[in-house]
C-alpha cells in the first residue's frame, strides 16, 4: 500500500512532465505525418500516363492540400482539407474537412487563361460542350447537372469556390479581371458579375480564417513538381518540408504554452483529489467539514496548478524541439523517452539542489531521491509509450501508460531498497554515497600502534 501512495505521489508530482511529453512527441509526429502523406500522394503519380501540362494541376491540388494540412499541423489546429478528385460539373478540387469552405484550382500557361478559367459562365461551358459534339439542349444539359430552369447563364461555373491560381501569374490574373470588369461595365452588364466575383475570391494559396495556409506554387515550379512525381523522385528534403525548416521555435513556444496549461489542469486535479476525499471522510465522520481543510484544498490547487504548468511548458518545448532537430540532427534520432526522462531529472536536480543548499535536504536525501526517481520515470515513460501504442487517443494512453508506470515503479523500488541497503553495508559499496562507510580501526588496534584512546 506504501508502494502505490508513494506511486500517486509520484505521478502527481511529476504528471506535468508525463502531459508535456506527450503533447511535444504528438505535436512532431502530427507535422511528420502530414508532410508524409503529401510525399506519397505525390510519389502515386509515377505510374500515371498523363503528359506534364496536365498533371501539373493535379500534382498543384495535392501541393496545395498537403502543405495546409502541415501548416495547420504546426499551428496545432484541427482544420484540415483534402483532395476530392471529383469530375462532375463545377465540382470543387480541394474542400474543408471540418470547416466550411472551397477551392478550385487552374493551373494554365499564363495569369490571363488561368482567370479566365476561373471566371467561365454556365454558358460558356455549354457553348465548349456543344462544340465537342454535345447532342443535349440547354434544358436537359442544365437539369442533369443540377440547374433549376430560372438558372441566370452569366453566373460563373465556380460560384463561392476560392479560386487558386499559380503565384507567379496572380499580378497578371488581377489586372486582366480589372481590365473585363471595367470592359464588360459598358458592353454586357450582365457579365460583370463572375469577373468581380472571381477577383475576389482570387488567391494563390489555400487559406482558412484561422491563419492556415498552404504554400504558394508557380506554373514552372508545378511542372517540375508534375516531373518529379512522374519519376517517383519526390523526397520531403528536396521540397524544403522538414521539420527543421518548418517548425520554428515561435511554434514550439505557442504549442509548449497549451501544453503547459493542459498540465496545470491534471496537475491541479490530481493535487486536490487527495484532500478532497480527507474533507469528504471528515465529513461522514464528524459532521461538519473542519476550516483548514478549505485552506489545504485551496493551498494544493495553487501549487498544483503552478508547479504542473511549469513542468508541462518545459518539458513539451524541451521534447518537440529535440525531435524537430531544432537541437541539431544528433538530437532529433535521440528516442524521446529519453529526453523526457532526463528532462525531469534534470528538473528535479535543480530543485533537490537548492533544498540542499538551503539545509532542508541532505546530500544523501538527494542522491536517494535522484536514484529512485531515475528509476520510477524510467519504468513510467516505458509503460507510458507501450501504452500509447495500445490505446492510440493522444496523450491520453500515454498518460495511463505512465500512471501504472509510476506506481509499479514505486512498487518494484520499495521492495527492492533495503536488500540493496544490506549488500551496501555487506559489500562496502557505497551507492553513489547514499551509503556511509566507516572504516575506523579497533580499539586493540589502535592500542598496539601506539594510538592514545580516550
Amino acid at each position: 500500500m506504501n508502494g502505490f501512495k508513494e506511486g500517486y505521489e509520484f505521478f502527481e508530482k511529476h504528471t506535468g512532465n508525463f502531459s508535456g511529453h506527450a503533447t511535444g512527441v504528438h505535436y512532431v509526429d502530427a507535422v511528420e505525418s502530414e508532410i508524409k502523406k503529401l510525399v506519397n500522394n505525390l510519389n502515386d503519380f509515377e505510374t500515371s500516363g498523363a503528359r506534364i501540362d496536365t498533371l501539373k494541376g493535379d500534382v498543384a491540388e495535392f501541393w496545395h492540400a498537403g502543405t495546409f494540412n502541415i501548416n495547420a499541423a504546426i499551428n496545432s489546429s484541427k482544420n484540415r482539407v483534402q483532395v476530392d478528385r471529383s469530375h462532375d460539373f463545377g465540382s470543387p478540387d480541394i474542400t474543408g474537412v471540418n470547416f466550411d469552405a472551397e477551392f478550385g484550382l487552374k493551373y494554365y500557361k499564363n495569369g490571363a487563361s488561368s482567370a479566365e478559367q476561373q471566371a467561365k459562365s454556365i454558358f460558356q461551358r455549354f457553348g465548349e460542350y456543344k462544340s465537342q459534339g454535345g447532342k443535349e439542349s440547354l434544358d436537359l444539359y442544365l437539369e442533369k447537372r443540377g440547374y433549376s430552369a430560372d438558372t441566370i447563364l452569366s453566373d460563373p461555373v465556380y460560384t463561392g469556390q476560392y479560386r487558386v491560381i499559380p503565384s507567379d501569374q496572380l499580378k497578371e490574373a488581377t489586372m486582366f479581371l480589372e481590365r473585363k470588369i471595367r470592359e464588360e461595365a459598358v458592353k454586357r452588364p450582365e457579365q460583370v458579375h463572375r469577373y468581380e466575383e472571381t477577383l475576389k475570391l482570387l488567391s494563390d494559396k489555400v487559406k482558412d480564417n484561422k491563419g492556415n495556409e498552404s504554400i504558394a506554387l508557380s506554373e514552372q515550379e508545378a511542372r517540375e513538381l508534375a516531373r518529379l512525381s512522374k519519376e517517383g523522385g519526390v523526397n520531403p528534403e528536396d521540397l524544403h518540408l522538414t521539420t527543421e525548416e518548418l517548425i520554428k521555435y515561435t511554434n514550439i513556444l505557442r504549442h509548449a504554452y497549451k501544453a503547459g496549461l493542459t498540465a496545470a489542469t491534471i496537475s491541479m486535479a490530481l493535487r486536490v483529489a487527495p484532500e478532497i476525499l480527507n474533507a469528504i471522510a471528515y465529513l461522514i465522520k464528524n459532521g461538519e467539514i473542519e476550516e483548514g481543510q478549505f485552506k489545504k484544498i485551496g493551498f494544493a490547487a495553487i501549487t498544483g496548478a503552478g508547479e504542473g504548468f511549469v513542468r508541462g511548458t518545459v518539458s513539451a518545448a524541451i521534447t518537440a524541439s529535440c525531435k524537430a532537430g531544432l537541437c541539431g540532427s544528433a538530437m532529433k534520432s535521440v528516442d524521446p523517452s529519453i529526453v523526457g526522462a532526463v528532462t525531469v531529472l534534470v528538473m528535479n536536480s535543480m530543485k533537490n539542489s537548492y533544498q540542499v543548499t538551503t539545509g532542508n535536504m541532505s546530500r544523501a536525501e538527494m542522491v536517494n531521491e535522484l536514484i529512485k526517481e531515475m528509476f520510477v520515470t524510467t519504468c513510467a515513460l516505458s509503460i507510458g509509450v507501450a501504452s500509447q501504442s495500445l490505446i492510440e487517443i493522444p496523450v491520453l494512453g500515454y498518460m495511463i501508460g505512465s500512471f501504472v508506470g509510476s506506481v509499479a515503479g514505486s512498487v518494484i523500488y520499495s521492495s527492492i531498497y533495503n536488500p540493496v541497503l544490506s549488500f551496501c553495508v555487506d559489500s562496502g559499496f557505497t551507492l553513489l554515497g547514499l551509503v556511509d562507510q566507516n572504516y575506523e580501526l579497533p580499539e586493540q588496534v589502535l592500542k598496539e600502534i601506539g594510538i592514545e584512546v580516550f
